[in-house]
């Protein structure tokens, strides 16, 4: 299977080492995983459809929101609780739970003010008002809406099974409370094709995908591996990173996967770097800026090198 080798170094010696997948839609072999949040820009169609449905205005950044993995930036937090109160959504309904962001600077600023982390802050939030917007354009009631057994968990796993071809799909749980699909590769990047071409869902799925690219700050953070690729690539790209090492591309026209087998975000994040560099949608610039963060310690000072072995 082609993929890479990461190899973090210090003084020369081997330190640490992350094994990467990559299949595309071409690809032979394939893997079978948990997408994890790589699977939002699927998960959202069937809400998405169903906004179209009933004539809701679409608000790109709103569906960019509800797609997000975000890091609890301010720009994430002011972006969930606008779009609650703008559709009378009690965000505290969400089933995630308060979460420290991801963003640094933001708990740093936090922990200087004195000021609270709240569910807000959950890197899945904004995914969890569009599952309370779902009920009530559905005219259901909230409770235990991230139940397997709940009516838009039925309609989305419905969606899943049309989608992908499947009677029966397994499910975990995933960190936010939700269903998690377990998934082939060939499976999961072969749908690309399959919405570019739908009658029912290609402009649900045109509309995310654009959602993606017009805001990309909204859907992870400003110092993302997904947000940063999609911030300089010269072409529209939509690229969602998924826990435990996924990450999806697709440009709808060939469609990526990476999956770091030991689930390292570092290892990933580096691997998409490279992907990114490789496919023109980063300079070299941008990539060693990237790089440096791995290299160098807080003094600035090398510190370590990064190897990529391609396999």
């Amino acid at each position: 299977m082609d993929g890479y080798t990461i190899v973090l170094t210090r003084n020369n010696i081997s330190e640490s080492f992350h094994e990467v997948d990559i299949v595309n839609d071409t690809s032979s072999e394939s893997f079978d995983f948990f997408p994890r949040s790589a699977i939002k820009p699927f998960q959202l169609i069937p809400i998405v459809q169903e906004m179209l449905n009933q004539k809701t205005v679409i608000d790109l950044s709103e569906i960019a929101i509800f797609c997000a993995s975000h890091s609890g930036e301010a720009l994430h937090t002011e972006k969930v609780l606008k779009t609650a109160e703008k559709y009378l959504l009690n965000y505290g309904d969400i089933f995630c739970e308060k979460q420290i962001p991801f963003h640094a600077e933001t708990y740093k600023s936090m922990i200087k003010e004195n000021k609270p982390y709240t569910k807000l802050h959950n890197n899945c939030s904004g995914k969890h008002i569009g599952m309370l917007l779902f009920c009530k354009l559905l005219d259901l009631e909230i409770e235990n809406y991230q139940e397997i057994t709940h009516p838009i968990q039925q309609k989305i796993d419905l969606f899943y099974r049309e989608l992908f071809n499947l009677e029966k799909i397994t499910y975990g749980i995933d960190g936010c409370g939700l269903p998690a699909p377990y998934i082939n590769s060939n499976i999961f990047l072969s749908s690309v094709s399959k919405l570019n071409n739908s009658k029912i869902y290609e402009e649900s799925w045109k509309i995310i995908f654009n959602a993606f690219y017009s805001h990309p700050v909204h859907t992870a953070g400003s110092d993302r591996v997904d947000t940063i690729l999609m911030q300089n690539s010269p072409n529209d790209v939509l690229i969602k990173a998924g826990a435990e090492g996924s990450m999806f591309f697709t440009d709808l026209k060939k469609s990526t996967l990476l999956k770091c087998k030991d689930g390292s975000k570092r290892g990933v994040d580096i691997a998409s770097m490279y992907f990114g560099l490789k496919s023109s949608y980063i300079d070299e610039t941008t990539y060693n800026k990237f790089i440096k963060s791995f290299t160098h310690n807080n003094q600035n000072t090398k510190v370590a090198d990064v190897k990529i072995l391609e396999k």
